[in-house]
């Protein structure tokens, strides 16, 4: 199991990067943040419940994305995840424009969570340390991602009707699950994954996908037969070179196959697929 520490750059820049659209200005919105009131997890949640509603909210809604940015540079409840854990199930069961355009920024929050508890507020982990939904640790971080995993497993539970909607909470909720098997193992991780690597949703196969390279990074287990040639038979039917690379870098961290076999395979693929 990987300690993070390695990774501890990467992820500085990714966590960087990421908070960029924090700093976007809003050209054609007469007010800045400075003459907004700033709110908390409750009252963003709160803001969702009147635009599901229909009512009138209180904030223009292109704003509600900094108010989730303020509140992870403070202290975390677990009731407070709770609570954007409701709220982002509420979003995805309700069709609305508005709310398609914040999904993505309440997906973008917890997709930060994990770098804001392992390196600021340096939640320590133990060597193979398990991590399961919906567990009552007493750890309050801990808990708080335990919380997360089992909204992971909500949301992929919910009905796939090949939208873009579903598309985006499904890859963003595997992003998530693919990042914490660098820290924790997570017994239903691999079978999550492996659902999803066929998916018709462009963006939950990726995922699915880079989620299982995490796996076989940090795992022993060994890979199932079936399993190798569902990424075989992937491999030779998709024209897209990423999902290609990724099937062969799953073979490569599951000892399958060395680095210099998967340069011959990728470049068949290129030459059945390109010509």
């Amino acid at each position: 199991m990987l300690n993070g520490q390695k990774v501890f750059l990467i992820h500085c820049r990714s966590y960087i990067y990421s908070s960029y659209p924090f700093f976007k200005i809003q050209h054609h919105q007469h007010h800045s943040m400075n003459k907004i009131k700033k709110m908390n997890i409750r009252e963003i949640c709160e803001e969702i419940d009147l635009i599901i509603a229909a009512k009138d909210n209180r904030i223009d809604y292109k704003y509600i994305y900094r108010h989730l940015d303020d509140a992870l540079t403070k202290k975390m409840s677990y009731s407070d995840i709770v609570l954007i854990c409701e709220t982002i199930v509420k979003i995805a069961k309700t069709k609305s424009r508005i709310l398609r355009y914040l999904e993505k920024d309440f997906w973008s929050f917890i997709n930060k969570i994990p770098f804001q508890i392992f390196y600021i507020h340096r939640l320590g982990i133990s060597e193979n340390e398990e991590l399961l939904s919906n567990t009552d640790y007493d750890n309050n971080y801990k808990k708080i991602l335990s919380k997360l995993i089992g909204l992971v497993v909500e949301i992929i539970d919910l009905k796939d009707d090949n939208s873009k909607g579903s598309d985006l909470r499904r890859a963003s909720s595997l992003k998530f699950l693919g990042e914490m098997i660098n820290y924790y193992d997570i017994p239903i991780a691999k079978n999550l994954f492996i659902e999803s690597i066929t998916s018709k949703n462009k963006h939950e196969q990726y995922e699915a996908l880079e989620g299982l390279e995490n796996y076989y990074a940090v795992s022993e287990d060994d890979i199932e037969a079936d399993l190798v040639k569902t990424l075989n038979d992937i491999m030779k039917e998709t024209d897209d070179r990423t999902v290609a690379s990724s099937c062969l870098q799953i073979l490569i961290n599951a000892e399958i196959i060395d680095e210099i076999t998967a340069v011959f395979k990728i470049e068949d693929w290129k030459e059945e697929h390109y010509d």
